[in-house]
Parts: C-alpha cells; sequence; structure tokens
C-alpha cells in the first residue's frame, strides 16, 4: 500500500509533531532550572524531579515520533 501525502497533510503532520516537541522541551528546561535555581525544602524539590523525569519521558517520545517519521518519509521517497 503506497501512502500519498498532500503538501497540507505533511505540514499538519509536522507541526503535530513538532509543537509537543518543543513545548516538552521548554517544559523540561523550566523544571531543571527551578530544580537547581528554586527553593531548597523537599517539597518543591520533588515537584520539579518529577516534572523533569515526566517532561524528559514526552521529550524522548517525540523524538522517537519524529525520527520514525522521517524514516518513513524517505522510504517513501525511495520508492
Amino acid at each position: 500500500m503506497i501512502l500519498i501525502m498532500t503538501k497540507d497533510e505533511l505540514k499538519k503532520t509536522w507541526k503535530n509533531l513538532i509543537t509537543p516537541f518543543i513545548v516538552w522541551i521548554i517544559v523540561l528546561v523550566v523544571a531543571v532550572l527551578f530544580n537547581r535555581l528554586g527553593s531548597k525544602k523537599p517539597t518543591p524539590q520533588t515537584v520539579s524531579l518529577f516534572a523533569s523525569v515526566y517532561s524528559l519521558t514526552f521529550t524522548i517520545f517525540y523524538g522517537i515520533k519524529i525520527m520514525l517519521f522521517r524514516k518513513q518519509l524517505k522510504q517513501l521517497n525511495n520508492n
């Protein structure tokens, strides 16, 4: 089965992949900065640790999705 995407579908797919990836990177940076520069009490440190782990997980998840989509596009272009 050959999947043909129009330019609009391709742009929409990239937008749907890149936007959450950038948002999760921003959340990761803010959580790490809050952990390093914020309050040294246990509760804020724990919250920022969980936010860091959570955002790192989703950043990796969307990064893998982007790589798989690029690989799929290269395969379609080669055919």
